[in-house]
């Protein structure tokens, strides 16, 4: 008999389509584009799964059906990937590391707009990730410094990795650093003209009710917001207090709920922190999402 050389993908690819539905995982279209684009090496990845003249070859099928069972398995297909776009930047993506979400961009848009392209600015990210804020920053502020941290090593060296990889390696400086309630002299050496973060801002009962996808594979401590979703926001505070320059700003990615709990704290701590609330701003879905608060003198 004939070696077949190439498989019909589509038939592959529907069945896979009829299994995912059934047993309730998410975005079935969307993980089968993206698998596919992955196994095809192919960057244009939308409606691939609804092409009737896909040719996989045996090797090709076995690829595509291992990364099947890991979204059956309700990993995430940034995590399945190993890469995922972040505003116009390319990004690797590991386990355990936070994936950015799509309402990350918004906040760094809201930044963008506040920064002059011509003007040399140091910033801090707390809580950096796989580096996606920090980096889409650097790429559109050529005259910007930043200094990421993040208690995770495994962030900090992904965040380096994708630096390298963006050819913004020269204008960052990653280190692995757990922020908390005592802030130090010593923790920065610098004053940063801006400050960002989207910190763990679940509170701790809410975890276990987070997605199988989230739940499962992201590292919780990316999460976990304490009590009341605020004790890592509060030490962000802090630190903005001690290490933003005069009329510097503090960005912050929040729960809906924290705005009108941040312009309390900030209120009832005033004398100590001396940081002014400025506006909180509302996501794509018109959720309160960003917080801007500046450095009083």
């Amino acid at each position: 008999s004939g070696v077949k050389t190439s498989v019909i993908g589509s038939d592959v690819v529907d069945s896979w389509k009829v299994k995912l539905e059934e047993l309730n995982v998410p975005d079935v279209k969307s993980s089968l584009d993206n698998i596919l684009g992955h196994v095809l090496q192919q960057k244009q990845v939308s409606d691939l799964s609804e092409r009737n003249d896909l040719a996989l070859t045996p090797e090709q099928v076995d690829h595509f059906e291992k990364l099947c069972h890991c979204r059956v398995a309700r990993m995430p297909i940034q995590y399945i990937v190993g890469e995922w776009e972040f505003r116009d930047l390319h990004l690797k993506m590991q386990p355990p590391v936070f994936i950015p979400r799509p309402e990350t961009e918004e906040l760094v848009e809201l930044i963008l707009q506040k920064q002059e392209p011509t003007k040399p600015v140091t910033f801090l990210e707390i809580g950096c990730g796989c580096g996606a804020v920090s980096l889409a920053l650097l790429k559109t502020l050529p005259l910007a410094k930043c200094k990421a941290v993040d208690q995770s090593s495994m962030a900090c060296l992904l965040t380096l990795k994708n630096a390298i990889y963006q050819k913004l390696s020269d204008r960052i400086s990653v280190s692995q650093h757990k922020i908390s309630d005592r802030v130090k002299d010593e923790d920065f050496s610098v004053k940063f003209d801006f400050i960002v973060s989207n910190p763990p801002y679940v509170s701790s009962r809410d975890l276990m009710d987070l997605d199988p996808e989230i739940r499962l594979y992201e590292d919780l401590r990316a999460l976990d917001g304490g009590e009341d979703g605020l004790s890592v926001i509060k030490s962000v505070l802090k630190v903005a207090s001690k290490f933003l320059t005069e009329d510097g700003t503090l960005w912050l990615e929040v729960d809906s709920s924290h705005p009108e709990l941040v312009v309390r704290y900030l209120d009832m701590h005033r004398a100590s922190l001396k940081l002014k609330f400025v506006a909180s701003y509302p996501d794509l879905f018109q959720n309160d999402r960003f917080i801007e608060i500046v450095k009083d003198a």
